[in-house]
């Protein structure tokens, strides 16, 4: 079966994933990460690319990416080479390293520009690897911070800075909840899920004048329009609006 053909973003702006094969933490050591960097910078040269945020995990990692989006697959088609060579190498293993080709998603408005920027940085808070995203050394929140691009283009600084008055309000922005999905892992797509469902119960359990959103769960017209809610914001079928459903009333009652 033919794969689907990636579509072009209207801003050039890409939100890419890649993720080890089987779940494997492929860089899960420093010398892992810091030769993905490598090879990130090294193909960066004499090409019109521009690195706008990255975050690198264990079994994955996020780059939003301004390029042309043949030079985008060319471009990681040889650092993903490159690195299963390397990994290969120093594992004494044979065969894929990456599940699968990488994934990619279009950023085309400001909004959703944002989002997916302080989606990236806050994986390692989400992962529950560190409470503050500052304290994760493989991100490019730090480049932000001290306003020196190693990786990130320099105009994602000028970005930046257009956009917020400090680095404490660009950080306090990273602290704040979003109810939009983003590519990922399978199971952190599901938990980005579950936590926009819990907002959106909040939002209007507060909205209702409610004492809380367990007033909505326990009741039958009202949950039932929280349902037709989560089915046009999030774009589900009924039937995983049912399970997603199951799943906030869990966190919510525990039931």
């Amino acid at each position: 079966m033919p794969r689907t053909a990636r579509r072009r973003s209207a801003s050039d702006i890409y939100h890419v994933i890649a993720r080890g094969i089987n779940k494997e933490p492929i860089f899960k050591q420093k010398r892992e990460k810091n030769n993905l960097i490598r090879l990130l910078l090294k193909h960066l040269k004499d090409h019109d690319i521009e690195i706008l945020a990255y975050v690198i995990m264990s079994t994955h990692f996020h780059i939003l990416i301004r390029v042309d989006l043949k030079l985008l697959s060319n471009y990681l088609a040889i650092v993903l080479a490159e690195f299963a060579e390397y990994y290969n190498y120093k594992h004494n293993r044979n065969g894929h390293v990456f599940q699968d080709r990488f994934k990619s998603e279009c950023v085309e408005t400001e909004r959703y520009f944002w989002n997916c920027l302080r989606y990236i940085h806050m994986n390692p808070v989400n992962a529950n690897l560190v409470k503050n995203p500052l304290n994760y050394n493989f991100s490019s929140l730090k480049e932000y911070q001290t306003e020196k691009s190693r990786i990130i283009h320099p105009k994602a600084i000028e970005i930046y800075k257009s956009e917020f008055t400090d680095f404490e309000e660009y950080l306090e922005f990273h602290s704040k909840g979003q109810k939009q999905v983003f590519i990922d892992v399978p199971e952190e797509m599901e938990m980005q899920l579950v936590k926009a469902a819990v907002m959106i119960l909040k939002q209007k359990a507060h909205i209702l004048g409610l004492e809380g959103p367990y007033e909505i769960i326990e009741n039958r017209e009202l949950r039932e329009r929280f349902k037709v809610q989560l089915r046009e914001e999030l774009k589900l079928t009924k039937a995983k609006t049912e399970r997603l459903y199951r799943d906030v009333k869990s966190c919510i009652i525990g039931k």
